[in-house]
């Protein structure tokens, strides 16, 4: 089997993900879109929050480390977190406490290989990556970090969080201009997909127990899975 490829990951190289695989992080910059600024995973007791072990809070801290070293691109007042577009504009993401469900946005970095800010979006229960264009202002939710692919027009993520899915979850997510498009999902019952990584631009594996599975895309877009034992 070929070596793997390095794994485009928007996240402090030192740190391990939540599903406790390793994953390695390069990020490639993107013409016109914003300059990289490394985003920091929320780790309860690790690293920035070794003395935290609340998300919420965790999320807090690493957004009052991240704002100063984003050479003026984000600020924080007492109104918003507001983000600077390379457009010329300017974003204000406002905490949605007011709603039956609050969710709370915290600062975590900037995806140059997608060309996207990182949020923590913390709600009552479990969290959610909500990622903003850089560009435009555009912006969805993710279940995770995502983890890029070697040429930047795919990342998966992967959804663990047993507050928010009774599953986990494999989602492969496409890069559609200044969009992203859901474009595969599986979505196991008795396992959980670990050591996701890309073998190349359109395909991946990962693993469950002593399998290895692998993901592969055509040319049309249809996925195909081939499952290990």
């Amino acid at each position: 089997m070929p070596e793997p490829l390095k794994t485009l990951w928007c996240a402090n190289p030192l740190c391990l993900m939540r599903s406790s695989f390793s994953v390695a992080c390069w990020l490639a910059l993107l013409s016109g879109a914003a300059s990289g600024q490394q985003p920091i995973p929320i780790t309860d007791g690790e690293e920035l929050c070794r003395t935290i072990l609340n998300s919420g809070q965790c999320a807090a801290a690493v957004e009052a480390h991240q704002i100063p070293l984003s050479r003026g691109r984000v600020r924080r007042d007492a109104v918003a977190l507001h983000l600077g577009l390379t457009n010329g504009r300017e974003l204000s993401v406002v905490h949605d406490a007011t709603s039956e469900r609050p969710v709370y946005f915290f600062f975590l970095g900037i995806c140059s290989s997608l060309g996207y800010y990182l949020l923590w979006a913390q709600p009552y229960e479990g969290h959610f990556i909500r990622l903003v264009n850089a560009r435009t202002g555009w912006s969805t939710l993710i279940d995770d970090m995502p983890m890029v692919s070697p040429d930047g027009r795919r990342f998966a993520t992967v959804a663990l969080d047993r507050e928010v899915h009774s599953n986990p979850e494999l989602v492969v997510w496409r890069v559609d201009g200044d969009t992203l498009r859901r474009e595969w999902r599986l979505v196991p019952t008795y396992w959980t997909p670990e050591r996701v990584h890309w073998l190349s631009n359109r395909s991946l594996e990962f693993a469950h127990g002593e399998g290895v599975d692998t993901a592969e895309v055509d040319s049309t877009g249809i996925w195909t899975t081939r499952l290990g034992p």
